[in-house]
């Protein structure tokens, strides 16, 4: 990509000579060698130095004559202009060079001052972070970051855009479509050459090349994780495979225990792989947790392991990717369809029939979660939005998240962006809609949706009276439950204010309202006697009054007294 914008920028082309190196350029094992391969690769790129016919002589020279002349050469061929080199795995370059040939080259720099170094490397490695290296100090190291959730969705949307496929780019931006993307994102862990190959395969057309090229490109990678591998010491490599068959983050202890080391040594070792990038940490509390940073390399090591058998990457997406109709429909269909290993798609099918959760459910409601912690409204009602789309069973947890969501509302956004206030309504309110209470969570639920109900009106009058019916059908069927929900929301110490007194008696309304004479009738007597029990308990304890009530109303104002931190909570 750099070397594209360069070559594309007409300052570069007239300050610069480009040397775009090799990703792997084995055999150079001194100075002098780099620059001959520097010279070879700026021939290739400008022809027109004839830079080859000038190298010619250097093969009748000494090694030390050799190499004052191709300096010699470099210098000139670059006149006034500098030398930007393009140089991918450094590490291995400096392995190569030794200490002599890193000492020499850092010494031409600095005589010249006419070179920029762009280079990569998996992770920072002793030629760059030692200080006695010739090279410390030297570079402005930038890590890379792994792709962010809105990162992935750009980079897919501009691939489909790029390839002509309006629906596929349409798709990507609804609810559902971003919905499916972040499960695949919580899968891949944010690695981009995944996403790269993903893109190709978002289509049905090329469902059926999606196993094929996946392999082709373990295969091409399976070398490289194995040497990376070599890399380590016997007890972190031993740290690394039980990190791949673990599929997720682990605690020191844990790791310890099963690799048969010491808490201390194998602290010692996961802070030596964090530093080489092999893996990261989470903390929780006082845990600290670890995970491998390359989900590639999992895959590249489980190929191995499933000795031909689907690979479970694959199956995921598969399932996460596409409906069961039409995983179902491609078992049996002809071309283009039937050139896919069978076996991929029946596995998948089977996990979308067997498993109780949808990933896509999970990975939405986690992003949720930390989005409520510490993310903006509109993030949280796109959220909202995407769990709406793609249904299941999770019509419990959206209602409990957009409860946390009301509750903890920034109320100078919903004030000031009446269109952010109609949204939360709206997807608020499609969320209730949706939900069937039962009577182990009705109290708590009745509570919160009635406090939520009053905090949205206080801050936004239009949009609460908006909820206010969807807030009432929810609580149709549930009146010993909704007064104690009421009491559970405006208890005696609260100091309400006006707009909450309008918002408890607008509801008090409109939940009679809604039903005919005899139902209304019923409502009123629960209200009324639950109410009058609630009062005489109030002031004496000891008070018959419950006896009075029916069984439900009586476990429920008791409950409600005596025991308020036992009612029930949203699941």
């Amino acid at each position: 990509m750099l070397h594209h914008r360069l070559t594309q920028t007409p300052e570069a082309q007239d300050k610069a000579l480009i040397a775009w190196m090799r990703e792997e350029e084995w055999g150079v094992t001194s100075f002098f060698e780099l620059v001959l391969r520097i010279l070879r690769t700026l021939d290739a790129s400008y022809p027109e130095l004839e830079i080859e016919a000038r190298t010619t002589p250097l093969y009748e020279l000494s090694l030390k004559e050799a190499e004052k002349l191709a300096e010699s050469i470099l210098l000139d061929v670059l006149g006034t202009k500098r030398l930007l080199v393009l140089l991918e795995n450094l590490d291995d370059l400096f392995d190569q060079l030794g200490d002599q040939g890193q000492k020499a080259w850092r010494a031409f720099i600095q005589n010249h001052n006419n070179m920029v170094l762009v280079c990569t490397t998996p992770s920072l490695f002793a030629g760059v972070s030692l200080h006695k290296s010739a090279f410390y100090g030297f570079f402005d190291i930038e890590p890379l970051k792994e792709l962010g959730f809105e990162d992935v969705v750009n980079l897919l949307g501009k691939i489909a855009v790029e390839r002509g496929d309006e629906s596929l780019a349409a798709f990507i931006e609804t609810p559902e479509g971003r919905a499916r993307i972040r499960a695949v994102h919580h899968l891949a862990e944010g690695n981009p050459r995944i996403y790269i190959i993903f893109a190709q395969f978002l289509s049905k057309e090329a469902l059926d090349e999606l196993v094929p090229a996946f392999m082709h490109t373990l295969d091409e990678l399976t070398p490289y994780y194995q040497a990376r591998m070599k890399e380590l010491s016997g007890q972190q490599r031993k740290i690394v495979e039980y990190l791949v068959n673990y599929r997720g983050a682990a605690p020191v202890k844990l790791i310890a225990k099963s690799c048969f080391i010491t808490h201390q040594t194998c602290s010692s070792q996961l802070k030596q792989l964090k530093d080489k990038r092999y893996v990261r940490s989470i903390e929780q509390g006082r845990e600290s947790y670890y995970e491998l940073c390359e989900p590639l390399m999992r895959l590249c090591m489980e190929v191995k392991k499933q000795r031909g058998g689907p690979v479970n990457l694959f199956v995921e997406i598969l399932r996460i990717w596409y409906t069961e109709d039409e995983l179902q429909a491609w078992l049996s269909h002809s071309e283009p369809f039937r050139r896919i290993d069978v076996r991929y798609i029946e596995k998948a099918l089977s996990l979308v029939r067997e498993s109780n959760t949808d990933p896509k459910v999970q990975a939405t409601e986690k992003d949720l979660l930390a989005a409520i912690a510490h993310g903006s409204i509109e993030e949280i009602i796109g959220l909202m939005d995407e769990l709406d789309a793609i249904g299941g069973d999770a019509t419990l947890a959206r209602v409990e998240l957009g409860i946390r969501v009301l509750q903890s509302a920034n109320e100078s956004e919903l004030l000031t962006d009446e269109n952010l206030a109609h949204k939360l309504t709206t997807s608020f309110g499609h969320a209730i809609s949706k939900i069937k209470f039962n009577k182990r969570h009705a109290v708590a639920f009745a509570a919160a949706l009635i406090a939520c109900g009053s905090k949205l009106y206080s801050i936004n009058p239009k949009e609460g009276k908006r909820l206010l019916p969807l807030v009432v059908e929810a609580l149709a069927a549930y009146r010993a439950h909704v007064f104690a929900g009421l009491l559970l929301a405006f208890p005696e110490e609260d100091d309400s204010q006006a707009r909450k007194l309008e918002w408890m008696e607008y509801f008090f309304k409109a939940y009679i309202g809604r039903n005919n004479s005899r139902q209304t009738k019923k409502t009123l007597g629960a209200f009324s006697r639950m109410f009058d029990a609630y009062e005489l308990l109030n002031k004496d304890p000891n008070s018959k009054a419950l006896l009075a009530l029916p069984s439900e109303e009586r476990r429920l104002i008791e409950k409600f007294l005596f025991r308020k931190a036992e009612v029930d909570s949203p699941p």
